[in-house]
């Protein structure tokens, strides 16, 4: 391991943040503050405040310079240079916080050809000011240089690196002269003034953004370089619920970073994931490069009042247990409010993972599944079957009657374009969870992980509804399936190609077992249905049974297929009984030679992700493990709270086990003990089974599988199994 780099081997960052009163910093004994760091924190990795964090001040830096503008209140106290010496003592990394987002209007006004402008020609922070007052810049404008410039000057202090947080180029942004000069020299035409998913100038519109953002990044850290070639940058790139409207792509900004990094900052919210961090963490870490997760360590928009201490630390061991690094901020305010509530917690997870950081550094996924976030059908999935578009709403009984939705069609594209965003969103959230709860360890691929090289670490892929792709990822989706390598795919799955412009023929329906798609059912949320057909292996639910149908569903029409499953034809109201077992299926199965196929005609994880219905976590987790072929590395007897990721080191399997069983309520105020975890994974006999926590387990070998008994399981353990 000792030709890792520092940056390579798990990292614990942190941010101790003094908002406006930087100058507490400069009052405090600086080698306890790193000592304590280190000690009481069990970090290895601070952020310090280069430039301003807040005001709109990211135009004032905090160290000594003559080409930027200092922060009065710190005097000639230089903010990094004073505290980097016993930073580094106590073996932590600095890297500076670099504000490159928000700017006071009177810094605007000194330089309006900087700011970011709208299609109607007003700069985006006059019409949407940011946090309530201030501006933005722009990436291709003159301020790149100047952010260069102060880039150099940072690193000059003696930093090991640097966070950027932005640039952000925002909604309907930038149409400023030089993005308006630059895009027309590349691409011969003007930028479109408004959003037109069937102009193919919107769609390059949209990837010159992202592409801008990905230049800026690497001429970046091509300046921090020339002050420190070993210097590491990285910036808040996005998470999987970001996207097209705010230009971010891990992929195209990877690169040309050393870190791929985005927020995850808790909100008290009724609709928030039990999986929060780890959606994060595994859509970051998929991208290639070390991973990090940012979680505040606040109570939402209340800066004054920490976590409770078990989302607190649930932050930590999500993150690290799905291959990512832990970041959190503090405020120093919160230490005088609540200093042993904030400190606490985060003593306790990150001193564990202190502990047992070797079971981390270089370990590899043990996962065999696959699922696919795709930022292509993000993009550019706007479905062209019209019936799909009628504005619903969620079933609700109020007054004696039931409100189940208008038929009115949407017209709108930019409208039928939020419908599909949305449906993209839900239906990987819903493949995310169901996987999770049910124990089928995954790893996340993104559109770049479709090829040979990398599917062939993997038995089966779950596409979701994948509907861009371009003919290169569809050939390696072939190659892929005639190695014996299993699908399950759903709705519109390679459709359109990575444009988004629709296919003549779908390359994918001969693997899917699809002759035709004719049209769809009406949109419905409540009273219309599935029936399972039979007994077949991919699905254990009785004949006869029925299933909510999903709100959007197809009519297709199969070939070489076997069909488990019918929808019901539609009633077209509630309190109406079923009418019948309609011709097209619902789930459609196929097995040739070795692989397997299993397609839903219908945005099943999307409705299981807005209504967690069990029968549905059932009903797509049998067909996984269907598609599958064979035993899958883990089974499991716990509650789909309890989250299990595999991984592995030469020599050693590694379990990581979270207990996010909590009180039934978000932000989780206490953990509810999981007694008699039961876990049989499959391998060679070991020669020791031991929990890194010092957990009460036992253990058996017989059949091929490892069977572990944990008596009480806490919040975060790790089993480390030894060949």
């Amino acid at each position: 391991m000792s030709e890792l780099k520092w940056w390579q081997r798990p990292v614990r960052m942190m941010r101790h943040d003094y908002v406006n009163e930087l100058e507490r910093m400069s009052n405090s004994d600086l080698e306890e503050l790193a000592r304590s760091k280190k000690e009481d924190w069990h970090i290895n990795c601070e952020w310090v405040i280069g430039t301003l964090s807040t005001a709109g001040l990211g135009w004032q830096v905090t160290f000594n310079t003559d080409k930027f503008v200092k922060y009065e209140a710190l005097g000639d106290f230089d903010f990094l240079r004073e505290y980097l010496p016993y930073a580094h003592k106590y073996g932590i990394h600095v890297l500076a916080y670099m504000n490159m987002h928000w700017y006071s209007y009177d810094f605007g006004d000194a330089h309006p050809d900087w700011e970011q402008l709208n299609a109607q020609g007003t700069p985006y922070g006059r019409v949407q000011p940011l946090y309530g007052s201030g501006t933005t810049l722009c990436i291709n404008s003159g301020w790149r240089e100047w952010a260069f410039d102060l880039i150099r000057e940072a690193m000059k202090t003696g930093l090991d690196g640097l966070f950027l947080d932005g640039p952000v180029v925002f909604s309907d942004c930038c149409y400023c002269p030089a993005c308006q000069e630059k895009f027309a020299a590349q691409f011969g035409a003007s930028i479109p003034q408004i959003e037109d998913w069937s102009n193919p100038m919107w769609k390059e519109f949209i990837e010159f953004r992202e592409d801008s953002m990905a230049d800026f990044l690497r001429e970046a850290r091509a300046a921090m370089r020339e002050i420190n070639p070993e210097g590491v940058i990285f910036l808040n790139g996005g998470s999987w619920r970001g996207g097209w409207r705010v230009a971010r792509d891990i992929e195209k900004v990877s690169p040309y970073e050393d870190f791929n990094g985005a927020e995850a900052f808790y909100h008290p919210a009724d609709n928030v994931s039990l999986y929060f961090w780890a959606t994060t963490a595994k859509h970051l870490a998929a991208a290639g490069k070390p991973a990090v997760v940012f979680s505040h360590h606040t109570l939402g928009p209340w800066h004054y009042l920490p976590l409770p201490p078990i989302e607190a630390k649930l932050s930590v061991a999500q993150t690290v247990a799905c291959g990512a690094n832990p970041w959190f901020a503090i405020f120093d305010y919160a230490m005088d409010q609540a200093p042993m509530e904030t400190l606490t917690p985060i003593r306790e997870i990150n001193g564990f993972c202190e502990e047992n950081e070797r079971y981390c550094t270089a370990a590899q996924s043990a996962a065999t599944v696959a699922l696919l976030y795709s930022s292509q059908s993000t993009k550019y999935y706007v479905s062209d079957i019209h019936d799909l578009f009628t504005e619903t709403t969620a079933a609700t009984e109020k007054d004696l009657g039931v409100d189940a939705g208008s038929d009115q069609r949407v017209a709108d594209l930019a409208r039928r374009k939020e419908m599909c965003d949305c449906w993209q969103r839900s239906t990987y959230l819903g493949w995310f969870e169901v996987l999770t709860r049910e124990h089928i360890p995954f790893d996340v691929i993104l559109d770049g992980g479709l090829t040979d090289e990398r599917l062939a670490r993997y038995e089966t892929l779950i596409l979701g509804n994948a509907t861009c792709l371009s003919d290169e990822q569809v050939a390696a989706l072939a190659r892929f399936i005639e190695r014996g390598g299993n699908i399950v795919a759903g709705f519109e799955a390679g459709q359109y190609d990575e444009k988004g412009n629709r296919r003549e023929v779908n390359p994918l329906w001969p693997y899917l077992g699809i002759q035709a798609i004719e049209g769809a059912f009406p949109p419905a949320r409540a009273e219309e249905y599935l029936q399972i057909e039979g007994n077949h292996p991919a699905s254990s639910f009785a004949a006869g049974r029925y299933l909510a149908r999903p709100v959007n569903a197809l009519k297709v029409r199969a070939i070489d297929a076997d069909v488990p499953a019918r929808f019901l034809n539609p009633t077209g109201r509630v309190y109406v009984p079923p009418q019948g077992v309609s011709d097209y299926p619902a789930m459609l199965c196929r097995q040739t030679g070795q692989a397997r196929s299993v397609y839903f005609p219908c945005l099943a994880a999307a409705n299981y992700a807005e209504y967690r219905i069990h029968d549905h976590q059932r009903w797509l987790a049998e067909a996984v493990r269907w598609a599958h072929g064979r035993p899958m590395p883990l089974r499991a007897q716990a509650p789909g709270s309890v989250q299990i990721e595999l991984w592995q080191q030469p020599g050693r399997l590694l379990v990581h086990l979270v207990n996010n069983t909590g009180d039934m309520i978000r932000p989780i105020a206490e953990t509810v003990p999981i007694h008699d975890v039961k876990l049989w994974i499959r391998g060679n006999r070991p020669s020791q089974v031991r929990s890194a926590g010092g957990t009460d387990i036992s253990w058996e070998y017989t059949d091929g599988e490892i069977a572990i008994t944990i008596s009480s399981l806490p919040l975060y353990d790790i089993l480390v199994i030894e060949d």
